[in-house]
């Protein structure tokens, strides 16, 4: 019973500590750029929360797909594009905008894209 609360209450941490910042990542079933970083979105969204949103099912205002905008918390927009560019740069994204009143924030590495928390 104590190890569900302590798993539920970091949950609520983790959630309050990144609510004011928003990650829509946008794709297509059919594009194999997408496929490729896929994988590496959904891991990620087990400690951030991110949108997927499948371009297919919708009109929106992008040029390509895969793309990761993220709103920070001072409304700043963050856009990372491509196979290459998500994976690589949405672990430094993360971690710029984590903040240190936030302690228990999982954080991904930039050097190996693995996640440890804080």
């Amino acid at each position: 019973m104590n190890k569900i609360f302590v798993v539920l209450l970091i949950g609520l941490l983790l959630v309050s500590c990144v609510s004011a910042m928003s990650i829509d990542f946008y794709y297509s079933e059919n594009c194999p750029h997408c496929k490729q970083v896929y994988p590496f979105v959904l891991a990620v969204s087990k400690y951030y929360p991110i949108n997927f949103i499948d371009v297919n099912q919708g009109s929106y205002n992008i040029q390509g797909v895969p793309l990761i905008r993220i709103l920070t918390s001072d409304k700043r927009n963050i856009e990372l594009t491509g196979s290459q560019e998500i994976p690589k740069l949405l672990s430094c994204e993360l971690n710029e905008q984590s903040t240190l009143d936030c302690p228990t924030t999982s954080i991904l590495n930039c050097e190996t894209n693995s996640f440890f928390i804080r």
